[in-house]
């Protein structure tokens, strides 16, 4: 006689615990639901879609080319506005972000200027560019009101150091080849030019027969030169000699 009422009040429990499951199947990955609006990667970039059905991380969506299963956070991402919190935490980031890069060894607050998929490509200080994968990659918010201000010039890498301006002048270079390397000093900086044309600009210092090619904040990149008797310079990269004005 006891089975009846028993059954019944196993048949309520199940039923309350499927509806749980199926409530928390409707909101699960980047917290969408059935409905909402989405970005989905495709054969062709990311691509607006709607949710239709939701299983687990899955999600069915409806593009323009038909209805398909997209994992999250793979291939979904938020529509239109910045991802949320749970789609950053996943990697995904948007132009202009504000991010920490893992670089070198250190992280440096940059911003997203390009995205490639799963890939950015971040702008640091010092004009410096890197691409980064999520795994690399945090979102720095507010941090970077607080990232420290780039560093000054004008100050010597080392005590007694006076500016190379009027003393080192002109265009420096060696004889060519695989490793050639330009010098051209003006007005106490020193622009590098490589063999791919590219050129960086340092400041120079020098004390007796040393120089230092020198770039604020980062000492440990520091290039030391030596003054041979003859006025020709001994780089890292091998000897060079005054070419021109």
């Amino acid at each position: 006689m006891q089975a009846g009422p028993l059954r019944r009040v196993l048949l309520v429990i199940s039923i309350i615990i499927l509806s749980l499951s199926a409530a928390t199947s409707q909101s699960q990955g980047g917290g969408y639901k059935v409905g909402d609006r989405v970005q989905v990667n495709t054969g062709f970039g990311w691509v607006s879609a709607q949710i239709l059905k939701i299983n687990g991380n899955r999600y069915y969506v409806h593009t323009g080319a038909g209805d398909v299963w997209k994992d999250y956070p793979a291939e979904v991402r938020a529509a239109g506005g910045a991802p949320n919190a749970q789609d950053r935490a996943n990697g995904h980031y948007q132009l202009h972000d504000k991010v920490q890069v893992h670089v070198d060894g250190r992280w440096e607050i940059g911003e997203i200027v390009t995205t490639m998929g799963d890939q950015y490509q971040v702008k640091l200080a010092g004009n410096r560019e890197t691409w980064a994968g999520p795994e690399n990659l945090k979102y720095a918010g507010s941090a970077v009101a607080q990232a420290p201000a780039a560093a000054q010039g004008g100050a010597p890498p080392k005590p007694g150091m006076t500016s190379c301006a009027g003393k080192i002048e002109g265009r420096y270079s060696n004889s060519g080849g695989l490793g050639s390397l330009t010098i051209v000093f003006r007005a106490g900086k020193a622009t590098l030019a490589d063999p791919s044309g590219e050129g960086e600009v340092l400041e120079c210092w020098m004390s007796g027969d040393q120089i230092i090619l020198h770039k604020p904040g980062q000492s440990k990149l520091d290039m030391p030169i030596a003054i041979n008797n003859d006025g020709t310079l001994d780089t890292p990269m091998g000897e060079i000699r005054k070419k021109g004005n």
